[in-house]
């Protein structure tokens, strides 16, 4: 027995991956192909987690037995749960097979139907996953996120602009009467219009109105500046220019009209 407990306490992948720790009972068939010294060889390359080792040993014991169900067992869980390659759930269902089809009658012939059904899910998760449909799916989660927030942003600026329109709207400026009278704001009742606003003359006019008390007027000439005219007329640039607020100093047009306020005493 000391033998059968030195295989016991290295244990069967599938059944620590069940959760069924411990070791059942084996029958005397169990026991003959288990005293096979490639399986036993297999067992301890187990032990030493040499799992491609473990494969081989256990192939060997198939040669020598192609009806070992225990052979089938440990390469069935060997090429579900730690060998890698393109085919390795198809082959640990074959193996997994075979030991039913040998042990019908094992008592964990419905755990290792389980671990059938769970290595046929893995094989048709490339069809019915197919490679980059998950990266898809989160891109398109996340261009829902994204279009979602775009939605909110709209209907905020949308808020915003009607906000806008409806300030605009209640401080509309006045609307100008004709003939030049008062302006009249709006929702306010027609006031009488003022008298009738003089009309402007031409800015090439020499002379367009009466001056105001003590303005004199003069009419731009060809090489005039501010500075010159304000020296000719013996007063400041800064009362010159305060005199005509609406020239532009830089730009005086020849035949143009300034106003000249008195000279400097």
């Amino acid at each position: 027995m000391s033998g059968w407990w030195r295989i016991c306490q290295g244990g069967s992948l599938l059944l620590m991956a069940a959760g069924l720790g411990g070791c059942f009972m084996p029958s005397d068939r169990q026991l003959d192909e288990q005293k096979d010294q490639y399986f036993i060889a297999g067992k301890a390359a187990l032990n030493r987690f040499d799992y491609k080792g473990a494969a081989q040993a256990f192939e060997k014991a198939l040669e020598v037995n192609p009806r070992s169900a225990s052979a089938h067992f440990e390469l069935g869980v060997l090429y579900e749960q730690k060998l890698q390659g393109e085919n390795n759930y198809a082959i640990a269902i074959y193996h997994y097979n075979r030991f039913l089809q040998l042990r019908p009658d094992s008592e964990y012939a419905g755990v290792v139907t389980q671990r059938i059904m769970a290595c046929k899910t893995e094989l048709a998760k490339p069809i019915i996953f197919p490679p980059g449909s998950q990266a898809l799916q989160r891109e398109m989660e996340q261009l829902k996120v994204e279009n979602a927030q775009l939605k909110t942003q709209i209907e905020a600026w949308r808020a915003y602009a009607a906000s806008l329109a409806s300030g605009a709207k209640a401080q509309a400026p006045p609307v100008p009467v004709a003939g030049g009278g008062t302006p009249v704001a709006q929702g306010q009742g027609p006031v009488s219009p003022g008298p009738p606003a003089p009309a402007t003359l031409s800015s090439n006019a020499p002379v367009s109105r009466a001056p105001a008390a003590g303005m004199r007027q003069y009419s731009v000439q060809s090489g005039d500046t501010p500075t010159s005219i304000a020296r000719k007329h013996n007063v400041s640039l800064n009362a010159l220019l305060s005199a005509n607020p609406g020239v532009d100093p830089r730009h005086l047009k020849i035949g143009q009209v300034l106003k000249i306020p008195p000279a400097s005493q």
